[in-house]
């Protein structure tokens, strides 16, 4: 099967339900995995109702198949726009290009850069030792190797 093809019958589907695909995975032996999300999240009924719905408009008669549908939930790398939305004012891990992290907040995010809001130890003026202090910065969509969001407690 082709990737095209299930994500022409996928995306509809899940926008009906207001849910974005996120990714889509098929194997050589057929096996389908759809990777989908919601900014309110996504739970088990729904993937169950998703997925049987994809599946009538697929034809077993034609190709033998194995198809999974699944929440990008927490610690999925961001793929498409929807993550980042979700997950504005939530805590993040950016992992850049020479392999270095962050953590913070995503504050904003447009397609080129992210702004990220975490705290670093700084010497402030007038105190003798470093304080916690949070910093923003503005980061490059190139330097970033991958963003996921982390749950803090």
């Amino acid at each position: 099967m082709k990737t095209e093809y299930i994500k022409a019958i996928a995306e509809p589907i899940l926008e009906n339900r207001n849910l974005f695909l996120v990714d889509l995975k098929i194997s050589k032996d057929n096996v389908i995995e759809i990777f989908a999300d919601a900014l309110q999240g996504m739970n088990i009924q729904t993937c169950i109702e998703v997925s049987r719905e994809i599946e009538t408009r697929l034809n077993r008669n034609e190709e033998d198949f194995e198809l999974t549908v699944s929440s990008a939930g927490i610690g999925y790398p961001f793929k498409v726009e929807g993550q980042y939305k979700k997950n504005l004012n939530k805590t993040v891990e950016i992992k850049f290009q020479d392999n270095s992290k962050l953590t913070g907040i995503l504050k904003s995010f447009n397609p080129e850069t992210l702004t990220v809001e975490y705290e670093e130890k700084k010497v402030v003026e007038g105190k003798k030792k470093k304080e916690i202090v949070k910093t923003e910065k503005i980061l490059q969509r190139e330097e970033i190797k991958e963003i996921k969001d982390i749950v803090t407690f």
